[in-house]
């Protein structure tokens, strides 16, 4: 099935968010719609449209975001991870999703990657018209995904991370730009992700002008992050699919969470944190995504 793409804007906290929306080319009636976001300091660019075009040749409006301050997004201060904002983006991009008259407002699906699993989530526990939830290689944790940075960390790096985290804090409460800190790193040098597949992983994902660095601030935040304590009541339907080889999300604290969610249906993947948007494993989570919203969406599925 031949696809429309056009490009659209949302407004998000005063900032103009941009966004690609997929259609099918032909198409009767209100459509269920993915609203897609990615992963941590990644953008629409990093591997994600070819799952997106996926999903709407077979048959579904699909909205691809950058968060505020990321890609071709506006917002000050540049390459910054605000869960608050994050979300509130998240919030927009759902809202414009139902606007669009192609949609059918009481089948819109949040489909996160790494991170954006974490916004995903925590949308649709405060949304309760968000009929389901994907999540790829998911961000329940932060607490046991810093502590497996961390684990990485030179005890130098260690220091200079904590310490650049601080100043950059402290920047920002008078205003200044941020203090930057590499998001991934070989090995050895200093970085928030440095396990071996960190870097490489990213240089597959990424366009050749991509921006490696983000705010320093968030070393210090991002075991606050706790979003995976929603499941725990979730009753809409959720498929995780969790990579059990996971450096970055291990796969133990995300398994635990989602066992305790009555509505959750459990896909695990076989490769590394960043190969989830290349063969085989992005077939497998196309297919599964699209078994998935086939089988447990409202009345009105995808024929």
């Amino acid at each position: 099935m031949s696809i429309r793409q056009s490009d659209v804007e949302l407004l998000s906290g005063g900032d103009v968010c941009r966004a690609w929306f997929f259609l099918p080319q032909e198409s009767a009636g209100r459509l269920p719609c993915v609203v897609m976001g990615h992963g941590f300091g990644l953008t629409r660019r990093c591997g994600l449209r070819d799952i997106a075009t996926a999903f709407a040749e077979a048959g579904y409006a699909v909205l691809l975001f950058d968060y505020r301050g990321f890609g071709d997004s506006e917002g000050m201060p540049r390459q910054l991870v605000s869960f608050r904002k994050q979300l509130q983006d998240w919030r927009a991009a759902v809202e414009l999703a139902r606007a669009r008259p192609e949609v059918d407002t009481n089948r819109v699906v949040t489909w996160g990657f790494s991170l954006g699993v974490g916004h995903a989530l925590t949308t649709a526990a405060r949304d309760p018209k968000v009929a389901a939830v994907v999540a790829v290689a998911p961000m329940f944790d932060g607490l046991s995904s810093t502590w497996s940075a961390m684990k990485r960390w030179t005890p130098a790096n260690l220091v200079r991370i904590v310490l650049r985290g601080a100043r950059d804090w402290i920047r920002a409460l008078f205003g200044r730009p941020p203090l930057m800190v590499p998001i991934a790193a070989e090995p050895g040098q200093i970085g928030l992700l440095t396990s071996p597949d960190a870097y490489p992983g990213y240089q597959a994902m990424v366009p050749p002008d991509f921006n490696y660095h983000t705010a320093a601030r968030v070393a210090l935040a991002f075991w606050t992050y706790l979003p995976g304590r929603l499941l725990r009541g979730f009753t809409r339907a959720i498929l995780v699919l969790p990579s059990m080889i996971d450096k970055v999300n291990p796969p133990g604290p995300t398994l635990r969470r989602t066992r305790r969610c009555t509505s959750a249906t459990i896909v695990e993947l076989e490769c590394e944190h960043m190969e989830v948007t290349s063969d085989p494993h992005r077939s497998r989570i196309i297919t599964s995504t699209l078994e998935f919203l086939n089988d447990r969406l409202p009345s009105g599925e995808v024929e």
